[in-house]
């Protein structure tokens, strides 16, 4: 038995021909799987970038009952804003950052015509701490928020129905939580772009304090957004955070309340898993036919084993050692090939437009170790897999017979 896997290497390297083209297979396979996977990566960090680190934070803190509610009226749901429950939030392990926001609605005129809007309002001192990458999209002209002052960014799209522009005015009319109607002079600071079509024709931005003065919530929010060291331990920190609250809040994650972009990545993930299910079975095939051809080119070579006396399992195990041989150098080559072009791509990213928008965004494909070692471990087992039959073949060969006919 310790001298098959060297006989098995040996019979791999003899017959060149059919090395390569079984080789091919399970190379071009694993190669393609490498570079596609690196795609879909990079494309899904994007996306989750753009939600976790732009858009919602990586959990959410409501009132008990406020998601269920949402489209009702938000801000009768609010919660207290004060530097206690801030800091009891920045207490729980896994949590780096916390910052207030006032979801609302209602209606924003020009003095000429009216439409919906909703609104939301943000600390612009602490917005960063739970979305580092919250800068919104400015239209050339504008200018960001800054804190206390009277000012809105409003969606390119909405801004262009009402014909305004950076400098303009627009009043806001909304209902505070207790029904009464409150409305305000706002001005427009800049004209922003999003990704999401729905954002670009409805929502306007503005500071905490405009909000909570427009709607009588002084000192409150409609929600925390909390950034956290660790996505992969989301679960374990939404646990702990809602412990430390109680039962009169709520917790949720990104994908909880982004359930569309969460949707798109397990759809990705699906269609993932089926190329490179098409993908394995063509190499299969081609390995098990390569193999198939082997045994019946080996006849003699296998009867003269049997006849020496080497066991019918050695036999089998000679065949199976082979395919895993075969499966290994593919695997392994694949996975280098499809590695140096992600790294010849990643040294420069792919640029490309996010729709909707006119930014442009770096996608950088990679794929973790763990994909790679998978993948090499994948290509040797489905090799093994497919020479399963060709070898069991091989090994119940009667030595007479393949001496006779070989």
């Amino acid at each position: 038995m310790s001298r098959l896997p060297r006989l098995a290497v040996r019979n791999v390297g003899r017959n060149r021909r059919r090395t390569l083209i079984t080789g091919a297979a399970i190379f071009v396979c694993v190669t393609l799987v490498i570079v596609l996977k690196g795609f879909i990566t990079g494309a899904q960090d994007l996306m989750l970038a753009d939600v976790v680190e732009g858009r919602t934070g990586a959990l959410q803190i409501h009132q008990k009952g406020y998601v269920d509610n949402i489209e009702a009226v938000p801000t009768r749901m609010n919660l207290p804003y004060t530097p206690a429950l801030i800091a009891k939030i920045k207490a729980v392990p896994g949590v780096k950052g916390v910052t207030g926001r006032l979801q609302f609605n209602g209606l924003v005129s020009n003095g000429r015509a009216q439409t919906m809007f909703i609104g939301k309002a943000i600390d612009v001192a602490t917005e960063k701490e739970a979305c580092p990458r919250a800068d919104a999209v400015l239209k050339p002209g504008g200018q960001p928020l800054v804190p206390l002052e009277r000012a809105a960014l409003v969606g390119f799209e909405l801004a262009n129905s009402f014909q305004l522009a950076p400098g303009g005015t627009v009043n806001l009319l909304v209902s505070s939580p207790e029904g009464r109607q409150n409305s305000l002079d706002v001005k427009v600071k800049a004209l922003t772009s999003s990704s999401f079509p729905f954002e670009n024709k409805r929502v306007l931005t503005v500071p905490l304090k405009t909000a909570q003065e427009l709607l009588g919530l002084d000192g409150r929010v409609t929600e925390y957004a909390v950034a956290i060291d660790d996505l992969n331990r989301i679960d374990e920190t939404r646990a702990a955070l809602a412990a430390a609250l109680g039962p009169e809040f709520e917790v949720h994650t990104w994908a909880e309340l982004q359930t569309f972009v969460r949707d798109i990545i397990n759809r990705q993930s699906l269609v993932m898993g089926m190329i490179s299910l098409v993908l394995f079975v063509i190499a299969l095939t081609v390995i098990a036919n390569t193999m198939l051809m082997s045994v019946f080119e080996r006849v003699r070579e296998i009867g003269t084993l049997l006849a020496v006396g080497v066991k019918r399992l050695q036999v089998l195990q000679l065949f199976i050692i082979e395919a895993a041989v075969l499966g290994l150098l593919g695997g392994v080559a694949g996975v280098i090939a499809g590695r140096l072009a992600l790294l010849g791509m990643t040294l420069k990213g792919i640029e490309f437009e996010m729709p909707g928008t006119s930014t442009r965004a770096l996608l950088v494909p990679h794929v973790t170790p763990g994909y790679i070692v998978g993948a090499v471990v994948v290509a040797t087992l489905g090799a093994v897999l497919a020479a399963s039959w060709p070898s069991f073949r091989a090994s119940r060969l009667n030595p007479v017979d393949a001496l006779r006919n070989g």
